[in-house]
């Protein structure tokens, strides 16, 4: 004689689905009276994004000085055009950003 045995399972129990999320981090950007940032990036970004921003300065102004990006120390190591300096934020961690401007002085 032979003998079959059948196993059924059921569950009402969810299921979770293991979905990979990536870590993101907050970008807040401000520029100080005489000038601008553009793109205005603020915003949420997945980590290792990078974001490129220009400061450009308002007539009568200059730009001085970044606070917050991977260059701050970079006033001479501006690239953009006459007037402008671009940076670059790496978003690994949540990230404050300012540019700085000044009153020319001629």
């Amino acid at each position: 004689m032979i003998s079959i045995t059948l196993v059924y399972s059921c569950s009402n129990e969810d299921v979770e689905s293991e979905s990979s999320t990536s870590t993101q981090y907050t970008l807040s950007i401000t520029a100080s009276e005489g000038g601008l940032i553009s793109p205005d990036a603020t915003g949420t970004y997945d980590e290792g994004a990078t974001i490129t921003i220009t400061a450009t300065p308002y007539e009568g102004y200059e730009f001085d000085r970044w606070l917050g990006t991977d260059s701050d120390d970079s006033r001479y190591g501006c690239w953009s055009g006459p007037g402008k300096c671009r940076a670059v934020i790496t978003m690994n961690s949540d990230r404050d950003v300012e540019a700085y401007f000044q009153i020319k002085s001629d």
